[in-house]
């Protein structure tokens, strides 16, 4: 009983999550009510045809009044016409209001998920988040369509049903539903277990997917090591789990319809016999009950009366796939890892300072651990800075942090005097520009790529931009040139025009901060020479934090900090820590 109960308050609680939808659906409520109010039309519709056979068997062929029969015909079909009007009608309005629903709930999904913090991100799957966005709204969309609002059409064809059965012979009628007890017991069990079976396979197809993309994405890396086989055998595995898991679903509601097919045939079958032999007119004492247009109307209603039956349980199971799709979706939107701080933040001059800075990626860990320690410097306007050291130092978590991509820090970062923990995070992105060493291009032209949506990218701009870094060579040795298409990450690209499209990129926002991370590590000598002449004749006025590992970018900073182990261990100028022979010197050797 408490198992029960417990079932039953979850299953209350999950439908009572759909009114979580209402928000994103009611700006379309025109199409639901329209959706709504024609399902007791389909209802009467359904209803109606029977007693319309009744009528023109009884009245029709067996009374011999042709003007009858004709007449029956004629409302037959006209009830068919207008009950598919009907049906059509609300299958595109409530798919109609659902696929609106869906676009705008995916939209704030899309928006919120890359509002969270870096830190958010740093842990979660891409390819699970992939589902999120589009697997999950395929099933929420389906589940809808196809099981919450449709199955709502069926309860009331059924009502509709049960009143036809009970007005033409309420006692064929008992007959009848003395079988949907048995009924609604098969349905229940079939629908527990095609609900396993499909949350099975969106797991499964969760896996595969994200799997997919990984492989697609890593296609060089893979072909590189020759791991074509490897790659194919496991997603060989994958795929025959989801076929695995698929066809349980499949064979569950295979049996499901064979056994409720078959119900319905023995409810028929003893509804004949009881009226061929005799059995209901000796019960009323030799009276005539049944006719011929009753018994033909009759069947019609039990087989009308068991086809929305069949469709139940696996509209059931499509429901609780709905159920879990909106605990998933809306898990995701109640995500609220976000970085505080909503001030505006105007032009920058370009003052940077970190006042006794500590921050570990990890909160719980101990500061032993921190990826940062007491970290102190002061940038001023116009001025550069070099930050040098080992891989994991320290470097791009200090341009991490610039950036607000994360918080939870001590001390204090302040840009123009103003403290960071109150500035907008995407208002101050807007003002610095970051060129990071791993370039993402996305599909589209090099102009699109070179403003990426920023409002101040003008046509103008966006070339004037191109031609300062020097970019302007190759892109008009492109087809279209700055409307040439690019391949997905750049991938008709060479690396170096991929580095000098991203310079382009953080110039075409005229920034007052830029932040080169590891800009020119992978540029080759030729594209290196063209972008550090450029970048000499643009920065300047403009504050700019570096991490480089090549001496030439280096020796051109105003300021150099060596850091280790999260610590600031040397700062000054390039002359000044080279005759200081200590850490920087070391890495100096290193990189000659």
């Amino acid at each position: 009983m408490a198992k029960a109960g417990s079932e039953r308050t979850g299953l209350v609680r999950e439908v009572a999550g759909l009114a979580r939808l209402w928000p994103y659906i009611k700006v379309n409520r025109g199409l639901l009510v329209a959706a709504i109010v024609l399902i007791p039309v389909i209802s009467a519709m359904q209803t109606a045809l029977p007693m319309v056979l009744k009528y023109a068997i009884d009245k029709g062929i067996l009374g011999k009044d042709q003007q009858a029969l004709m007449q029956a015909g004629g409302v037959y079909l006209a009830i068919v016409i207008f009950e598919y009007l009907s049906r059509a009608g609300q299958s595109v309005a409530s798919s109609l209001a659902v696929h609106r629903m869906i676009r705008k709930l995916r939209a704030k999904l899309f928006d919120h998920v890359l509002s969270l913090k870096a830190s958010f991100h740093d842990r979660s799957l891409s390819g699970t988040l992939v589902t999120r966005a589009t697997s999950d709204f395929d099933n929420l969309s389906e589940s809808l369509n196809l099981g919450v609002l449709t199955a709502v059409v069926d309860v009331a064809v059924l009502i509709g049903c049960l009143v036809g059965m009970f007005t033409l012979n309420w006692r064929l009628a008992l007959v009848a539903v003395v079988f949907l007890p048995a009924v609604w017991w098969i349905v229940g069990l079939f629908s527990t277990g095609l609900k396993n079976a499909m949350l099975k396979a969106r797991v499964k197809i969760a896996s595969l997917n994200g799997y997919t993309q990984e492989a697609f994405y890593g296609h060089t890396t893979v072909k590189v090591l020759t791991g074509e086989r490897a790659a194919a055998g496991r997603h060989g595995k994958l795929n025959i789990e989801f076929r695995d898991a698929q066809m349980g679903s499949v064979v569950l509601d295979a049996w499901m319809f064979a056994v409720l097919d078959g119900i319905a045939s023995v409810a028929v079958g003893l509804v004949l016999w009881l009226v061929l032999n005799g059995s209901l007119l000796e019960l009323a004492g030799g009276a005539t009950l049944v006719s011929a247009g009753i018994l033909v109307a009759f069947v019609q209603y039990v087989q009308q009366m068991f086809e929305p039956l069949k469709q139940l349980g696996n509209k059931m199971a499509m429901l609780q796939g709905a159920f879990a799709s909106i605990e998933r979706i809306f898990g995701l939107l109640e995500q609220g890892e976000r970085v505080s701080g909503v001030e505006p933040v105007p032009l920058l001059r370009g003052e940077v300072e970190f006042d006794h800075v500590t921050f570990s990626y990890d909160l719980s860990r101990e500061k032993r651990t921190a990826s940062l320690t007491d970290v102190n410097f002061k940038l001023l306007p116009g001025r550069s800075l070099a930050l040098v050291g080992p891989t994991g130092s320290g470097k791009s978590t200090i341009v991490k942090l610039l950036a607000k991509l994360y918080d939870g820090y001590e001390g204090k970062i302040r840009i123009d005097g103003r403290d960071l923990t109150a500035l907008s995070g995407e208002g101050l992105r807007s003002r610095l520009a970051i060129v990071p060493q791993d370039i993402v291009l996305f599909d589209g032209t090099v102009a699109f790529n070179i403003g990426l949506g920023h409002p101040d990218a003008t046509p103008e701009r966006i070339a004037a931009a191109a031609k300062e870094v020097g970019a302007d060579r190759f892109i008009e040795r492109l087809a279209g040139g700055l409307q040439h298409e690019i391949k997905e990450q750049g991938a008709n690209l060479s690396h170096g025009q991929r580095q000098l499209l991203a310079f382009a990129r953080a110039l075409a926002k005229d920034p007052g901060i830029v932040i080169l991370d590891e800009a020119t590590s992978s540029v080759d000598p030729e594209s290196e020479a063209v972008v550090q002449a450029a970048t000499q004749r643009i920065l300047r006025g403009r504050s700019v934090v570096v991490i480089a590992h090549r001496l030439s970018t280096i020796r051109a900073c105003d300021e150099i900090l060596v850091i280790e182990h999260g610590k600031v261990v040397e700062g000054g100028t390039h002359a000044e820590l080279a005759a200081k022979g200590g850490a920087y010197a070391k890495l100096l050797q290193a990189l000659h």
